[in-house]
């Protein structure tokens, strides 16, 4: 799939059923560099194109937009749109634990790329508001979760520790070294 995904110049060329797979199938699969190299490209076919156009939603076609402003297909599509699931799921790192019912417990395993700082959001379950957020400094990552006393959350650090939270508040740093960046010494 790399290989496939190199040949294209690093853009998408899934089909409508598979876009909204493809970047959680490549950071689970160890290539999180690939995925990111996808979301951020400004040319078409992506998703940065769309926005550089004037998206306010996600076009179901790449190019959406003609030069002289006509629409062609959908302008508020689902396909392309899954993205949004990868930058909940991985960018933020926020998760429904497996056999979870209703958020009871979750997960934030953020999996932060070099080139991003931070990363903010929430999501409001039955159990009640999950607020999650990361910041990069220097060569640490500081992560802060925020949910109902009726949870329990496991924290995963990009070094491999984890902690547990049922406290409904919790903020920690832990050292993070992106790929291609040594820590500094």
């Amino acid at each position: 799939m790399v290989e496939l995904i190199r040949c294209a110049d690093t853009h998408a060329g899934t089909g409508f059923l598979t876009t909204g797979d493809l970047l959680p199938v490549l950071a689970d699969n160890g290539y999180a560099q690939v995925a990111y190299e996808l979301l951020v490209p400004r040319t078409e076919p992506s998703w940065m194109y769309m926005l550089d156009h004037g998206a306010t939603t996600i076009w179901e076609d790449w190019q959406g937009v003609d030069e002289n402003g006509d629409a062609h297909e959908s302008l508020n599509h689902y396909s392309k749109g899954a993205v949004i699931r990868f930058l909940r799921t991985h960018t933020l790192g926020l998760r429904q634990a497996p056999g979870s019912v209703a958020w009871e417990s979750f997960e934030v395993a953020s999996v932060p790329h070099p080139s991003l700082t931070w990363a903010r959001g929430s999501y409001a379950p039955p159990q009640g508001r999950i607020e999650v957020g990361w910041q990069a400094d220097g060569d640490d990552i500081r992560i802060s979760v925020t949910a109902s006393h009726s949870t329990v959350a496991k924290v995963v650090f990009p070094d491999g520790t984890t902690e547990t939270v049922t406290d409904g508040s919790y903020r920690a740093s832990r050292p993070w070294c992106p790929p291609g960046r040594g820590r500094r010494r």
